[in-house]
């Protein structure tokens, strides 16, 4: 009896501990962080052009939109992640007809969400407790700036720039948009209500952002930073608050 509850407990443990996957493809930035952030990166075989991690020591799987099946078949994985929102639906449908199994995080509009799909993805690879600690600590630390931010009379305003050729914002359903109210800013294009709508540059000159924050992926490099420079009447240009995420 004593041997049977030894093994109980060690199963128990194991199931916190150890991932049952060994051989993971990454299909997003956003999963790349999260695999590392739960201690896998040794799990993690491949990764996207986009990913900061792992990009030079880990295979490439394609883009999101555009994931090479060919290579990631051939990596033989026996688990594969992607995201509902970014990833191309129909290629992650493929991959599951050719066998695959494939875990699709949800898509998320606010923090909440954030740290409810990230708890989902630690507990689906074994990593409940893991995920539980680290969310504990973002909790803490968002507190801890919100603090400092939540009575700001005057709200900077910002312009968040996702993608630059079209150009795309963060509209009011974006989880990106939820970030003002910790850091005590507006989203200039908080009153669309989409995920990211396409605008134009007329648009954000008219709205005049005191910050320019680009997100650095695809087609925003920094030479993004020296096309808004040129644009001398922009209070962020002014200001010299342009920044690259």
């Amino acid at each position: 009896m004593k041997k049977f509850f030894t093994v109980i407990a060690i199963c128990f443990i194991s199931s916190n501990i150890f991932c049952a996957y060994e051989r993971i493809i990454s299909l997003a930035p956003s999963v790349t962080e999260s695999l590392y952030e739960l201690g896998l990166e040794e799990n993690v075989k491949a990764v996207t052009v986009y990913c900061r991690k792992g990009k030079t020591q880990k295979e490439i799987a394609g883009t999101l939109l555009e994931p090479n099946i060919e290579k990631i078949i051939s990596l033989n994985p026996d688990l594969i992640i992607s995201t509902k929102e970014g990833n191309n639906k129909s290629a992650v449908e493929k991959m599951q007809r050719l066998g695959c199994k494939v875990y699709v995080m949800d898509t998320v509009s606010n923090f909440e969400e954030i740290c409810s799909t990230f708890q989902a993805l630690g507990t689906y690879l074994g990593k409940k407790e893991a995920a539980e600690k680290i969310i504990s600590g973002v909790k803490k630390e968002i507190s801890e700036i919100y603090a400092k931010t939540k009575n700001k009379q005057t709200p900077d305003k910002i312009f968040w720039e996702i993608g630059a050729k079209p150009l795309f914002t963060s509209g009011g359903k974006s989880f990106t948009n939820s970030y003002n109210r910790y850091i005590g800013t507006e989203n200039i294009f908080a009153d669309i209500d989409m995920r990211y709508p396409n605008i134009s540059i007329e648009s954000v000159i008219i709205k005049n952002p005191d910050i320019i924050l680009l997100v650095n992926m695809g087609d925003i490099t920094f030479e993004e930073i020296e096309r808004w420079k040129k644009i001398k009447t922009l209070n962020a240009v002014k200001n010299n608050r342009i920044y690259m995420l």
